[in-house]
């Protein structure tokens, strides 16, 4: 018997004078279930024993056509303003700012996805081997360095851009410039610090221009140099696997998008006027997803020890002491690369990750692995100082 016979015989039955626990105990259903279709009976239609939709007659999560208009009108908006995030993230915070009722994030970005207005980017997908990353806690505790470049003004040359961001709170630096030699980096480096903080930790790729020589890979080069005599610990990402970087890697991006890509620059020095107004926008009004919608200059933490701005290299620099971490991976042949130098590893960590860090002081290399010692060795460094008025930087 389908339901509807069964509603409409337990009904009968009682209007033949059967107690309602008699007729719903016989047929197996409950005291809820009787009485919501008596209820029914007795309301006069003559469809009550029809199932009723149960899509609700209104959602609570659905918006008016008008709400969706805005939406829309405010993403297109966003999208004709120079430097601006078109995300709806964004789209509700500059509405909210008109005081308008907004529906959730999750809504419109679903107004967006329907009208067609969402664009998609590829996205890393893990390995599944462990990779032995520093989460950041405050400001300053790791940054993350990588040369954009070359790019090319229709009349004025190519150039490369030093762009550093804070990994904890996004802020920026963008350093234009016309080479990437190891001046040029090193000056925007001090720039950076200058502006945004002297980092525990600066994160970068395996540049010659930040290592130094591989013919004389254990007296590191300029870069190396100058950040263990400010006390920054550097830390060079896997070779050949630029997405370690990711969050300067994202803003590289923006940076082509947003900026380069978004509007002519007559000459070089143009641009560098106008890439720091990006840079003051990006840290003033982008929001972030990851910092719960907060601004770079909203989230910034902690005490910030700036680099002062009469700051200038010493002519000679020695080997200070401190730390320089890289992060390898070992392949097959268990062959570690430090600089260019190689290093046998055990059995134990082929095709793993391992944490690689250089005490200059007891000049020894320890290897780790899961967080655990695997290797130390010897690892002697020279005496002598960089001295910069005999080199061509």
């Amino acid at each position: 018997m389908d339901e509807k016979k069964l509603r409409e015989l337990a009904i009968q039955r009682h209007e033949n004078g059967e107690s309602p626990k008699a007729i719903y105990e016989t047929i197996n259903k409950s005291k809820r279930w009787f009485f919501k279709w008596l209820k029914r009976f007795k309301s006069g239609d003559s469809n009550w024993a029809d199932e009723l939709p149960r899509k609700p007659h209104r959602s609570p999560k659905k918006i008016d056509g008008t709400m969706e208009q805005a939406i829309i009108g405010k993403r297109q908006e966003l999208e004709q303003t120079l430097y601006s995030q078109i995300g709806a993230l964004n789209i509700a915070w500059h509405l909210e700012q008109q005081g308008i009722d907004l529906p959730s994030v999750i809504t419109i970005n679903r107004v967006i996805k329907r009208n067609n207005l969402t664009r998609k980017r590829p996205r890393y997908t893990p390995k599944g081997v462990d990779y032995p990353n520093l989460e950041p806690n405050k400001s300053n505790f790791l940054h993350q360095f990588d040369p954009i470049g070359p790019r090319y003004l229709k009349s004025d040359g190519r150039f490369y851009s030093g762009n550093i961001i804070d990994a904890y709170d996004r802020r920026c630096n963008i350093n234009p410039m016309r080479v990437k030699t190891r001046k040029d980096i090193t000056e925007a480096l001090i720039r950076s610090w200058q502006m945004l903080g002297i980092p525990t930790y600066l994160q970068m790729d395996n540049m010659l221009q930040t290592q130094g020589s591989h013919r004389h890979p254990h007296s590191f080069g300029l870069v190396i140099r100058l950040c263990l005599h400010l006390g920054i610990q550097p830390l060079f990402i896997p070779i050949k696997e630029p997405w370690r970087n990711g969050i300067v890697e994202r803003f590289n991006n923006d940076f082509d998008k947003m900026f380069f890509r978004a509007q002519f620059f007559k000459n070089f020095s143009y641009l560098c006027q106008q890439a720091k107004s990006f840079e003051i926008f990006h840290n003033e009004r982008h929001r972030y997803s990851t910092m719960h919608g907060k601004t770079p200059k909203e989230r910034i933490s902690g005490n910030i020890r700036l680099l002062p701005k009469n700051f200038k290299i010493p002519k000679e620099l020695t080997i200070a002491d401190g730390y320089i971490h890289l992060i390898r991976f070992i392949r097959s042949n268990r062959i570690l690369d430090i600089f260019g130098e190689k290093f046998a590893m055990p059995m134990s960590v082929e095709y793993e990750y391992v944490w690689l860090t250089i005490d200059t002081q007891q000049e020894k290399l320890f290897v780790y692995h899961d967080k655990k010692l695997v290797k130390e060795l010897d690892y002697p460094l020279p005496k002598t100082s960089l001295d910069l008025s005999k080199i061509e930087l």
